[in-house]
């Protein structure tokens, strides 16, 4: 059947609804037109009536000229739809599906489809605002990151122009675990690109280990610049690579190089113990710096070496050589940061013949200590070697002892070495004199914690100072606890509390850290006893202590959290701590921020209402009590324009919540 007549039949009664029907009757175009239509109405009841209401048209006594041309064009589009037809030109080419690998995790979330469609134009697309509604939505939406449409977005916006957005969406994909996404990741893999297959390479190494060894040395053929760093990198996940390392040893050079020999200095071998035992002949200062993050048995036993080499060279240093105590100096700090991380015997007296020396180390410090000039230097005497998920405990004492507490605490953190334990117990607590040295307070509390021992009532008495025999409580004593209490947090993979920590410094900018699961069996009564001690920063330590698979605890905390965000200026941070733990309530948030700040701009309050606790109800029970109390005087502001505020609050509520 020949469906022409219908298409030119809706073109022509368009064209009489844009003339106008006044010259309907005398359009001779539409009679011709219909004319070739008339036989098709014997082949359909829907085309009889189709011609029924077009013949109405041409009739004199039509009540209703305009709607029965409306009728008309509807019922012929809603024909044509039911004919409708595609055809393009071209020769058909296969096309490859890149599927997920099967998990529950692989989901399509019942969600409006404008809500998913703004996140993927959100992160596919630029422009200004789109990284704070990224985020806002993974805040208050995350079921729709678990979508296998965003999965598949969320790997192309590790392109996105803007870095932050792209670095964010790494961050996320690393923690959710998620190893459905691996075939995405492999997808059009380009060894010789840019960031975005530096994040890929990141990613894949997280979550594929040493299962992808075949994709990394593959790849490694023709990779350049930096995704070639990440991939050697990668290569530390299996121990079959150390020939590979050894041969790349030779031939990288740069970065490269000094990745390479960072992970080979990790490896338990005898081959690799000799090679950096005739290489600390030569070179040694060089050599201390690729061992600074071993943890091996050979690294500890060669670093123990040096140090009797390097306590030699300061006995006979020359006061009146300022090149020589530079030298010495110099690398004594490189000596200190190398010691990160090692434990036995032979690395415990290192420590005790180090701080035997502290005077005269302090002094030669004192004189010689400058700023470091590159990435191979560290400030190890200022600030340690890790820095803690929320807590920078800072000290601006250069000087041995201080740089051998915190180095000692440190390790502790990566290594719980018995040995370690046993120096850090001694090195605070001095059995004859019974007297303390808070510099290595933070070592002693992470023996307690990493051992999983009740602790809280010796905690009470390391911060209880007797003077006079008067019990005092030390805010010296107490800082020392929380620069400890700062390095744990609870980690929703592993469903346990974890040593956390990232690294301050390392040859290339990229951030690494280190985690360590433990067992804190006692957790409840530690966060109780820190309640009793609480400050900002604690409150702070607290939100990252927090078991998210205990309810009691969330149920407890978000309580906590709620009264002190009701008494506490600028309480941003307990507002995002109240929503980890699921509480509900959040009555009387928003009008304080209204009182606290009188000059407040609607923008800033609309901002600060969206990280509200709650449900639709809560919320906006509190918007419409901060518009009531501003109508009626009772809050006193400024620059809040409240019509402003409401549309804002109904619109941003209704896609939030619908």
């Amino acid at each position: 059947m020949d469906t022409t007549p219908i298409y030119e039949l809706r073109a022509r009664l368009r064209t009489v609804c844009i003339a106008g029907t006044s010259l309907l009757s005398e359009d001779f175009r539409l009679k011709r037109v219909y004319d070739a239509f008339k036989p098709l109405e014997g082949a359909s009841p829907v085309f009889a009536k189709l011609g029924q209401l077009t013949a109405q048209l041409f009739s004199p006594d039509c009540p209703n000229l305009q709607g029965a041309l409306l009728d008309a064009i509807t019922l012929t589009d809603a024909v044509i739809c039911t004919l409708g037809a595609v055809d393009t030109q071209g020769e058909i080419e296969s096309f490859t599906i890149t599927a997920l690998e099967t998990s529950t995790d692989s989901i399509v979330v019942n969600a409006p489809y404008s809500a998913l469609k703004e996140l993927l134009d959100a992160l596919t697309t630029s422009g200004g605002g789109h990284y704070g509604y990224v985020c806002e939505m993974h805040d208050s939406h995350p079921e729709l990151f678990r979508d296998y449409r965003v999965k598949y977005t969320l790997v192309q916006a590790l392109g996105a122009s803007y870095a932050e957005l792209a670095d964010k969406v790494e961050e996320w994909l690393r923690e959710s675990n998620d190893k459905t996404i691996l075939p995405l990741l492999y997808k059009d893999f380009d060894p010789k690109g840019k960031k975005e297959m530096v994040r890929r390479v990141r990613l894949i190494s997280a979550l594929a280990g040493a299962k992808a060894n075949n994709f990394y040395v593959k790849m490694l053929k023709e990779a350049q610049r930096e995704v070639r760093t990440e991939l050697i990198d990668a290569l530390r996940h299996d121990p079959g690579n150390m020939s590979l390392l050894f041969s790349l040893s030779k031939t990288e050079k740069g970065k490269n190089r000094d990745k390479v020999f960072e992970l080979i200095v990790g490896i338990q071998d005898e081959e690799v113990n000799n090679f950096f035992k005739e290489l600390a002949k030569k070179k040694l200062d060089i050599v201390l710096i690729y061992l600074r993050n071993s943890t091996t048995d050979w690294s500890s036993d060669l670093v123990a070496e040096v140090c009797e080499k390097i306590l030699e060279e300061l006995k006979l240093v020359d006061d009146d050589s300022a090149k020589e105590k530079q030298e010495v100096s110099d690398r004594l700090q490189l000596l200190v940061r190398a010691i990160f991380g090692k434990g036995g015997p032979r690395i415990c007296e290192c420590y005790r013949k180090l701080l035997a020396n502290k005077e005269k180390i302090d002094m030669l410090l004192k004189k010689t200590w400058r700023k470091p000039q590159n990435a191979y230097q560290n400030d190890t005497l200022q600030y340690g070697v890790l820095q803690s998920y929320r807590y920078w405990y800072k000290s601006n004492i250069r000087e041995i002892e201080t740089a051998l507490g915190k180095i000692l605490h440190h390790s502790l953190l990566v290594n719980p070495d018995p040995d370690l334990q046993a120096l850090a117990y001694e090195l605070y607590q001095d059995a004859n004199s019974k007297k303390t040295n808070l510099k290595f307070l933070p070592a002693a509390i992470t023996v307690q914690l990493s051992n999983d021992e009740a602790c809280t009532e010796w905690l009470q008495e390391q911060v209880t100072d007797k003077i006079f025999l008067i019990p005092k409580f030390s805010k010296e004593r107490m800082k020392a606890v929380v620069e400890a209490m700062a390095y744990i947090k609870w980690d929703s993979l592993e469903n346990s509390y974890v040593f956390f920590g990232t690294y301050l410094e390392v040859p290339f900018p990229e951030k690494k850290s280190v985690s360590r699961p433990i067992r804190l069996s006692h957790a409840k009564e530690i966060i109780e006893w820190l309640k009793k001690h609480s400050s900002k920063v604690v409150d702070e330590i607290l939100s990252c202590w927090i078991p998210l698979n205990d309810k009691y605890i969330c149920e407890n905390m978000g309580e906590y959290f709620y009264k002190k965000a009701l008494i506490t200026g600028y309480n941003q941070m307990y507002l995002a701590s109240m929503k980890k733990c699921g509480w509900k309530v959040c009555k009387g948030l928003g009008v304080k921020l209204v009182k606290d700040a009188s000059e407040i701009q609607s923008w800033t309050l609309n901002s600060w209402m969206t990280m509200l606790p709650g449900d639709y109800d809560a919320v906006m029970e509190e918007a419409r009590t901060i518009c009531d109390m501003v109508r009626s005087g009772a809050l006193k502001v400024e620059k809040l324009n409240i019509e402003d505020f409401e549309r804002y609050m109904d619109r941003w509520t209704k896609e939030q919540f619908q």
